[in-house]
């Protein structure tokens, strides 16, 4: 809901509140109206004037100001204290509650939904220690309440980066929420331990981030973050069998994230010496992959075991069949390394191949490898929680002739 739109079902609110107030035969049919009854036909055309002039903050104080404090006006005035705090007046959404809190005459109910929309404007504001004591408390009730208070322990925890007091609070969540949002809280649970495991795995505590890792892949088994990093540990302590495990296990989870692991796996199949292992898998990447990332490093692999001309030879077949613009850059490059060997007549083409590349790498350079698919937002390198809208493994490659 846009917020000229609820700026004009406030003007209609006031409008039917003042005339209710004046016209009795109104008042059976506006509820929503009644906690502007008794505003003053003063403060109604000042606060018109205000809305009319673009000045809806000020007009928003005035009606605030006018109306009562009770349970009957509660709704409106939390209503008015989100407003302000979705136009980034967040010091004035905090003044709203803390003014409804010390009030009396509300329930304990009335009081929660308070601290709870308190709590929201508190981590708007910043005020993360502020929004963490308080939800602390809220945490003790009882009910959908609580249930609200962990949702947002969560956020500030994530905020903090504080993934111990996360996981904690992610695991009482799980135990009570409805079974339909159990997996959502599982997978951030998940990733939660796989960012404590990647703490203790800068640090060298192998032992410590297993550890994680494992109780990572109890919340999500399907977590293609803990695979990944699976691998990175077993591959640090020299057990290139798990490792060469848990690379492959990538490709059951999700293919896109081989880019990621295709270079760190050629490496364990080697430091192994299963060279028949490797050509078996280089073998089967070469007839059946098609990501551009992996199907660019079997390029390389080619060009480096083989020749040049066997790297640009597969990379020709791979371009008939799937049209990227990163396999064309390499395609050209190799090129560009043979058109130098060739007779001075060539020297043309030899520099038309150099500018092409030249404008072909800069034009890909620009362009984002990476998208959110939860928001859309592009990245350069992979995230796995989406910088924009916070939504965690949603960050993939770009699909299509530019990404993957």
């Amino acid at each position: 809901m846009s917020d000229f739109f609820l700026y004009f079902l406030l003007l209609g609110a006031i409008a039917l509140g003042w005339l209710s107030g004046r016209c009795p035969w109104l008042d059976r049919s506006t509820n929503i109206a009644r906690p502007f009854r008794n505003l003053p036909a003063e403060d109604y055309f000042i606060g018109l004037n205000y809305l009319l002039n673009d000045e809806p903050d000020d007009a928003i104080d005035l009606f605030i100001d006018a109306l009562e404090v009770n349970s009957s006006t509660l709704q409106t005035h939390m209503a008015l204290g989100k407003l302000l705090r979705r136009r980034g007046k967040v010091d004035r959404s905090i003044s709203v509650y803390q003014d409804l809190l010390g009030q009396n005459g509300f329930s304990k109910a009335e009081l929660n939904k308070i601290k709870i929309n308190l709590v929201q404007s508190y981590i708007a504001a910043g005020l993360l220690d502020r929004a963490e004591n308080l939800l602390e408390e809220l945490r003790r009730e009882k009910g959908t309440i609580k249930i609200e208070a962990l949702i947002h322990s969560a956020n500030v925890y994530q905020l903090e980066k504080d993934w111990q007091e996360g996981v904690d609070v992610l695991i009482e969540l799980i135990r009570l929420c409805s079974p339909a949002e159990r997996a959502y809280y599982q997978k951030l649970a998940s990733h939660f331990y796989c960012e404590l495991a990647e703490s203790e795995l800068n640090n060298e505590h192998m032992s410590r981030a297993r550890e994680f890792l494992q109780q990572a892949a109890g919340m999500d088994k399907n977590n293609v973050r803990v695979s990944i990093l699976r691998g990175q540990l077993e591959n640090s302590c020299g057990n290139y069998q798990e490792a060469i495990k848990s690379y492959l296990r990538v490709k059951k989870q999700d293919p896109a994230f081989m880019a990621e692991v295709f270079y760190p796996l050629l490496d364990c199949y080697k430091n192994e010496g299963k060279e028949k292992s490797l050509r078996k898998f280089i073998d089967t990447c070469i007839a059946d992959e098609n990501n551009t990332s992996v199907l660019l490093g079997l390029a390389e692999y080619l060009q480096k075991e083989n020749s040049d001309q066997q790297a640009r030879e597969f990379l020709l077949g791979q371009l008939a069949g799937k049209p990227s613009l990163r396999l064309l850059l390499k395609t050209l490059s190799l090129s560009e390394g043979q058109s130098n060997g060739e007779n001075e007549g060539q020297d043309k083409n030899s520099n038309a191949i150099i500018l092409y590349r030249k404008v072909l790498a800069e034009y890909i350079d620009s362009k984002a490898q990476y998208q959110c698919v939860n928001c859309g937002f592009e990245l350069k390198s992979l995230h796995w929680q989406c910088p924009s809208c916070s939504h965690w493994g949603s960050v993939k490659h770009v699909i299509g002739i530019l990404g993957e």
